[in-house]
C-alpha cells in the first residue's frame, strides 16, 4: 500500500508525500469505522471482477456485503485538489469542510492510481486485493457507512501521510470486506427464490385446462326455432367444419401476436377423423389471420383419408344436411291464364319502330287466397 501511495505521488508534482505509521486490524461492522474523520470523503469499491451489468441483478445486501471502500481525510482532498489547481500546496491546511461531488471528481484520479499500483504489485490470486473504484458514486462522511457497508467483518488499513515537508497531516484508510458470500457469475444473477419459481412453473404447467370446440355462429328466424322438434337438421355454412374454434376459459379473447396461450385464448381448427374417432387439427393461431381458401374439407383435402377422409366415423360432407321442415299451410292452385295473342312482327317500314301490338285480352281476376295460421 506504501508503495503504490508513493508511486502515485510521484507522478503528481508538488504534492511531497511521505509515509508515517502504517497499521492493519480486522474489525467486526460496530467498530470497523470508529475514528474517521466526519468530513471524510469515502469513495465505494466494487468487488473484485464484478460485472457491473448485473449489479441491479444482485439483492442491495448481497452487493453492500461485497463493497469495500476507501476513505480520503479532509487535508488530503483539499492537498489534491490544491494540486491539480494551483501546481503546488500553499500553507498549512485549511478548516476541514463537508466534501462534495467536484471534490470526489478530482480525488479520483489519484485514488484510481493508487488501486492500479495495487494490483500491479498484488498477486493475481491473492483474497486481500481491491476491487475497482465505483464509477460517480461518493458517500460524505462516514456516518451511514454502517448501513451502506454490510460484509460480517473488515480488514482496515491505515496509512498516515505528511504532505508538503510535513506542514500538512493526513490519513489514508482501505477497508476490505471479509467472510462475505461469494456472488454469483457475471451474467448469472443469485435469484433466491429460483428454485421456487422452477417448481412453481412446473406445478402451473400440469394444471388440466378446458377447452371447448365450437362451430361458428348462426342465424335463424325465431319462428323457426321455436319449431325444433327432436330430429330435425339445421344446414350449415359449407365451410363450417374448417372453422371450429377452440376456445380456453371463459371469453376466448386473446391479444393479437400472442405465441403463448393466456387466459380465454382462442384457436381455429377444423373438424374431422383419426383413427376412427373425432378430431380437430388445428390450423391458425391466437392472434393469426385464417386463411379458409387455403383449407379443404372431405376425403379431397392435403390430408387425405388420414384426416377428415372416409371412414366409419367420417362426418357427411355439409352438403348433404337436409333443411328443417317447415309447418306451412297448402296454398290453392292458380287458375290457368289465357293464352296470349301472337305478337306482329317489327314495322319495317316505319324505320325501325315497333310494330302496333293491339289490345291486350284483359285477364280474370285471381281467387284470393285463405289466412295464414297464427304461429304458435
Amino acid at each position: 500500500m506504501g508503495t503504490a501511495l508513493l508511486r502515485v505521488a510521484d507522478q503528481l508534482g508538488g504534492l511531497d508525500l511521505a509515509l508515517g505509521a502504517r497499521t492493519s486490524s480486522r474489525h467486526d461492522p460496530a467498530s470497523a469505522f470508529e475514528g474517521l474523520a466526519p468530513q471524510a470523503l469515502c469513495l465505494p469499491l466494487d468487488p473484485v471482477g464484478f460485472d457491473t451489468r448485473s449489479a441491479k441483478a444482485l439483492p442491495p445486501e448481497r452487493l453492500g456485503a461485497a463493497t469495500g471502500l476507501i476513505v480520503l481525510h479532509p487535508t488530503l482532498v483539499d492537498a489534491l485538489i490544491e494540486v491539480q489547481t494551483i501546481g503546488r500546496l500553499d500553507g498549512a491546511a485549511r478548516a476541514a469542510r463537508r466534501p462534495t461531488r467536484i471534490d470526489a471528481a478530482l480525488s479520483q484520479p489519484f485514488v484510481r492510481g493508487v488501486l492500479d499500483q495495487l494490483g500491479r504489485l498484488l498477486q493475481p490470486d491473492d483474497d486481500l486485493r481491491p476491487g475497482a473504484l465505483r464509477t460517480d458514486s461518493f458517500i460524505a462522511g462516514p456516518d451511514s457507512l454502517p448501513l451502506v457497508l454490510t460484509a460480517p467483518a473488515f480488514l482496515r488499513l491505515d496509512v498516515e501521510l505528511r504532505l508538503a515537508a510535513g506542514a500538512r497531516e493526513a490519513t489514508l484508510t482501505l477497508f476490505l470486506p471479509q467472510d462475505a458470500a461469494p456472488l454469483p457469475e457475471p451474467g448469472l444473477p443469485d435469484d433466491p427464490e429460483a428454485e421456487w419459481k422452477t417448481a412453481l412453473a412446473a406445478a402451473a404447467e400440469e394444471a388440466p385446462v378446458r377447452l371447448e370446440a365450437l362451430l361458428p355462429g348462426l342465424r335463424l328466424p325465431l319462428s323457426q326455432l321455436m319449431s325444433l322438434r327432436v330430429g330435425d337438421t339445421i344446414p350449415l355454412d359449407p365451410g363450417a367444419l374448417g372453422r371450429i374454434t377452440l376456445v380456453g376459459g371463459s371469453s376466448g379473447v386473446t391479444l393479437p401476436g400472442r405465441k403463448r396461450l393466456p387466459r380465454g385464448a382462442s384457436m381455429t381448427a377444423r373438424l374431422g377423423q383419426l383413427n376412427g374417432e373425432r378430431a380437430v387439427k388445428l390450423v391458425a393461431l391466437p392472434g393469426e389471420t385464417l386463411d379458409i381458401g387455403a383449407e379443404t374439407l372431405g376425403a379431397g383435402g392435403a390430408d387425405g383419408p388420414a384426416f377428415g377422409g372416409a371412414g366409419p366415423a367420417a362426418m357427411p360432407p355439409p352438403d348433404a344436411a337436409s333443411a328443417v321442415d317447415l309447418a306451412v299451410p297448402d296454398l290453392p292452385d292458380l287458375p290457368d291464364l289465357p293464352d296470349l295473342p301472337d305478337l306482329p312482327g317489327l314495322d319495317d317500314a316505319g324505320g325501325g319502330g315497333m310494330a302496333d301490338l293491339g289490345d291486350l285480352p284483359d285477364l280474370p281476376d285471381l281467387p284470393d287466397l285463405p289466412d295464414l295460421p297464427d304461429l304458435p
